[in-house]
């Protein structure tokens, strides 16, 4: 009897100990979380032309991937990838953010480091929100395998990835930039579907149109 005693015991003081550590773990997450959305918006505060793009991007894509079926934990990792996969951007030069003109090799190379980067920032993520890092890795890879920083061919691609790539486009192409003008909403949605199969996925571009057929309310307000 002492013996059984001391083993349900020790399974309390397991399974207890277990559940603080989760608990732990939740909170040690969402302060990590909630320090790297300070981050996102104080890098969108020093460029007017990217101001509320990262909440722009993530609400596009929750609609989106409403569209294609996702719900709960899978449509909040999609939401939160979404609101910080410009995450790396934060050790981007300025003045190469803020060009006004095309960029040299260099600069070029020198921006695209922001995927990889961002995905290192939230490393400490990796265990409990893999799809979020590869949302910040791989939302520039391309269809065709065109893309960075990886190179990655279709179904290569995480689709939370993929949806993420069609409506980061449609809010840069929708909003004044320092190298360009903003397009319509109509014109950005004609080169979305220009560039599909090689650039966007296909269904993506779909689910997107369809959660905003009305291009008269976008871009939207943040």
């Amino acid at each position: 009897l002492e013996k059984r005693q001391l083993v349900l015991q020790n399974r309390f003081y397991q399974q207890n100990l277990e559940s603080r550590v989760r608990d732990l773990d939740r909170r040690n997450r969402q302060s990590l979380v909630n320090g790297v959305q300070t981050l996102v918006h104080a890098l969108e505060a020093k460029d007017a032309y990217t101001s509320g793009h990262s909440m722009r991007v993530s609400r596009y894509a929750a609609a989106t991937a409403v569209r294609l079926g996702f719900t709960g934990e899978r449509l909040e990792e999609v939401r939160l990838g979404a609101e910080l996969h410009d995450i790396g951007k934060i050790g981007t030069r300025e003045a190469v953010l803020n060009k006004p003109g095309p960029l040299t090799e260099e600069e070029f190379r020198h921006i695209i480091e922001h995927t990889a980067l961002g995905e290192k920032i939230l490393a400490p993520l990796a265990r409990e929100s893999p799809t979020v890092l590869r949302i910040v890795r791989h939302h520039h890879e391309r269809m065709d395998g065109g893309g960075f920083p990886d190179g990655l061919i279709g179904e290569q691609i995480a689709i939370e990835a993929r949806i993420v790539c069609v409506v980061d486009a449609f809010d840069a192409m929708t909003t004044n930039r320092a190298y360009r003008d903003s397009r319509t909403p109509e014109a950005a949605f004609e080169e979305l579907d220009r560039c599909t199969g090689s650039h966007f996925d296909p269904e993506v571009v779909q689910a997107f149109k369809a959660a905003f057929p009305n291009p008269a309310v976008l871009p939207l307000l943040v």
